[in-house]
């Protein structure tokens, strides 16, 4: 009740912020309006299909492309011929974008066809003859981390580096370490030392739409790209690179985009059409089929993460050591830049004195891996979760009372050296019991029935981005933007900017430009787009109150220091009877200091820990092995909610997409091949898998961040697949290590335990 208090008393401070604001795209949503990448509509479009390698590891002998290009109705085909030979990447440039010397997974592009129809284009796909010299695949990291190991990249140490990543020879792409104290001396210090094994899958991110762009290839030799990706400046750059061009010679326009989750943060099929449409001298439309997706989307690393945990007698973790081993696919794309992030987070929401987290990032012949919701997160929270429960239960020690001891407390200094701000671990682990009644003695619930505990962080940064804002002469204001709106965000900058410039939301537009009409944004990722986007819209506000101030300097005879922007006026503080409309400003504006444009822009910011805690309630039929989910109580420290409406949408998603990685989805691979590409075969949780989810927002306002807001879209994902796990474990007294804990794995272990092989 007191929570609710202080939330009813912070929310009550503004007139548009925290408050359930529908979003300001439903009507276009609803009515089928809204343009999708697939629904651009350009004149003479031509049909592009790419040519994908069926091999996981071959050397290209010879490409002929002459029989595809007789086909009557085919208008291009492009290969690695038609490009630079150079090599890109975000943070290792180690790929071309068609493959020249080799393939590297099945999936890997290899030649790009144009055509009247898609029918011709794919017969035109069939047509290209390809020779090979097929080479042994590295199936998994351990398999290419071993001596005589196949190298995928030979040139690997003369590659560019140009993010976090230390590439160490071999197929090792990174070796990252981080270490505070001395952790291998205090174990030796300590009542006890827990050592386990816990292992993740590869998950895709399952968007319900693939990836689709249309291009052109304009008179005055730029492109104009119309797409659906996550962060249309970052592709921008990508593509110009991938073509050889300067920046300002690629014009990205984001279309509606039908789902993310980090999948459509790198580039695609993009360059592709652009160098078909240049060829062909006509625009080129490329979809994907959900098979091609699949074999060539950025799926989430597989981890095998070794844990090393030494406790003492008062219930503290004294000593740990974290080894984790990553399977990244055959380029580094976003992987490279999480085997860094990885060190940075691993310890989790603990305060540990004693410390080493290692991360090693391993090339393998499979689709290259990338960013999904809190990459790394969900995988390492799994092992540190599931280890907290199992140390409790071995030392018989009441789980709940063992977090209190060892929460990671505001102000801590990470393990990089940096200060954690606005840290509120046991506030949301509080508001987590208070709403599911969870206590440690009675996560039994009944025969097979059981309830698991689980508390996770995700640091959510921030990245450079910039917003304009214009004042039309009768007060009403356009926000001009390039940040993708993935997620609800322009619905979330206008409440941002309503507060701000106190004008009703009606009469608040914001629109995402294209990358030659909007200034700089940031990627719709990494749960900083509200703190990035949402400061730059409060400080382009900001912007345009002091021009009003200003203005009204004369007419109020006061400071600017002295004035305040309240329905529709500026006026003196405490003197409301001192004031002037700002439609009258505005009108003085014109002849003096021209027309009131406001700008604001942020740079890089450190991250913060948002934190999220769980309840999940089970039933175990321990005869088959099916796990039903009955309940699932979540609470998150979300600084301020700008829309609480939409942070419980964001925590509802994040629930149910972490049930489909703690029970059932895994992309599988059998000697470098794909196993299950397409949704026949890959199992998603559907309605009847999800049960009702509370949630409570804990708000408690951050130091960073509009009106003290924090990122919330990817924290609810993390705690998931470890709150499943113990909720399992005290349902039927079995743990299972190894996500997802399918049926089949689940009924295993229940036999082993009827016949004394322990949990």
């Amino acid at each position: 009740m007191v929570q609710q208090a202080e939330q009813q008393a912070l929310q009550q401070q503004f007139r548009y912020v925290g408050k359930r604001i529908p979003r300001v795209d439903i009507v276009s949503k609803l009515t089928g309006a809204a343009v999708f990448a697939e629904d651009v509509k350009v004149p003479g479009v031509l049909y592009g299909k790419l040519l994908h390698s069926p091999h996981p590891h071959a050397r290209i002998v010879r490409i002929d492309t002459s029989r595809a290009e007789q086909l009557p109705g085919v208008r291009a085909v492009a290969t690695a011929a038609d490009l630079p030979d150079k090599r890109v990447g975000r943070v290792v440039k180690d790929e071309h974008y068609f493959a020249r010397d080799k393939v590297r997974y099945v999936g890997d592009r290899v030649a790009a066809v144009a055509a009247d129809t898609r029918e011709i284009a794919l017969e035109a796909v069939r047509r290209i003859e390809v020779e090979y010299e097929l080479l042994p695949p590295v199936r998994d990291a351990f398999e290419g981390l071993a001596a005589g190991a196949p190298i995928i990249h030979e040139d690997l140490l003369r590659y560019t580096v140009v993010g976090p990543a230390k590439p160490q020879g071999g197929n090792l792409c990174s070796l990252n370490s981080l270490t505070r104290g001395e952790p291998e001396a205090a174990f030796g210090e300590c009542a006890r030392v827990f050592e386990q094994v816990y292992t993740t899958q590869m998950q895709h991110q399952t968007y319900l739409e693939p990836h689709a762009c249309v291009a052109v290839y304009n008179p005055d030799r730029t492109y104009t790209i119309h797409t659906a990706n996550q962060g249309q400046f970052p592709l921008r750059n990508a593509v110009a690179e991938v073509l050889g061009v300067p920046q300002n010679q690629v014009r990205v326009v984001p279309a509606e985009i039908g789902g993310g989750f980090g999948g459509k943060s790198i580039m695609k099929i993009e360059p592709a059409a652009a160098v078909l449409a240049k060829k062909a001298g006509r625009p080129v439309r490329i979809v994907m089929s959900r098979h091609e997706d699949f074999i060539g989307g950025n799926p989430r690393a597989a981890f095998h993460i070794t844990l090393k945990t030494g406790v003492t007698a008062d219930m503290r973790m004294h000593a740990r050591t974290i080894d984790v081993v990553m399977d990244q696919g055959a380029h580094a794309m976003g992987a490279g830049a999480m085997a860094a992030s990885v060190t940075q987070f691993a310890e989790g929401p603990y305060a540990i004195p004693n410390l080493r987290i290692t991360s090693r990032l391993v090339y393998t012949n499979k689709a290259c891996t990338s960013a999904m919701r809190a990459p790394g997160g969900p995988q390492i929270n799994f092992a540190l979760e599931s280890e907290t429960e199992r140390i409790c239960a071995a030392m018989g020690w009441d789980g709940i009372e063992f977090r209190r001891r060892n929460a990671m407390p505001t102000d801590y200094v990470n393990t990089a050296g940096g200060v954690n701000r606005s840290v509120f671990t046991l506030d949301t682990l509080e508001a987590c019991l208070a709403l599911s009644g969870y206590r440690h003695d009675r996560a039994r619930l009944g025969p097979n029935r059981g309830r698991g505990l689980a508390l996770g962080n995700w640091n959510v940064g921030g990245n450079a981005s910039g917003a304009v804002i214009k004042m039309n002469g009768d007060g009403s204001v356009n926000v001009i933007g390039g940040v993708v709106d993935l997620s609800g965000v322009n619905t979330t900058m206008t409440q941002i900017v309503a507060e701000a410039l106190d004008v009703p939301l009606e009469r608040v537009t914001v629109k995402s430009l294209d990358t030659d009409s909007a200034p700089h944004a940031t990627n719709s990722g990494g749960s900083q787009v509200l703190k990035s986007h949402g400061l730059a819209c409060f400080k382009a506000s900001e912007h345009i109150k002091a021009q009003l101030f200003e203005l009204a300097v004369d007419e109020l005879d006061a400071s600017a220091e002295r004035m305040e922007l309240k329905g529709g006026q500026v006026r003196v503080q405490g003197e409301p009877s001192r004031a002037v409309a700002v439609t009258k400003l505005l009108s003085q504006a014109q002849g003096k200091t021209g027309p009131i444009v406001g700008y604001g822009a942020t740079g890089n910011s450190p991250r913060m820990p948002s934190m999220a805690a769980h309840v999940a309630d089970v039933e175990v039929d321990p005869e088959t092995g099916q796990v039903k989910v009955v309940r699932y109580c979540a609470a998150q420290d979300v600084g301020l909610a700008i829309n609480p409406m939409s942070v419980e949408g964001q925590i509802h998603g994040g629930v149910a997409q972490g049930l489909g990685q703690a029970l059932c989805e895994q992309f599988t691979y059998r000697d470098g091949q794909p196993q299950n590409a397409g949704f026949l075969d890959y199992k998603i949780p559907s309605a009847l898998d999800v049960p009702m989810i509370e949630t409570t927002l804990v708000e408690k306002p951050s130091v960073a961040g509009p009106y003290g807001a924090k990122g919330v879209g990817e924290p609810p994902v993390v705690p998931v697949p470890a709150a499943i796990a113990n909720a399992i474990y005290n349902a039927v007294g079995v743990r299972v290590t190894s996500l997802p804990i399918t049926p089949e794995k689940l009924r295993q272990a229940i036999r082993e335990q009827e016949r004394g092989g322990g949990a």
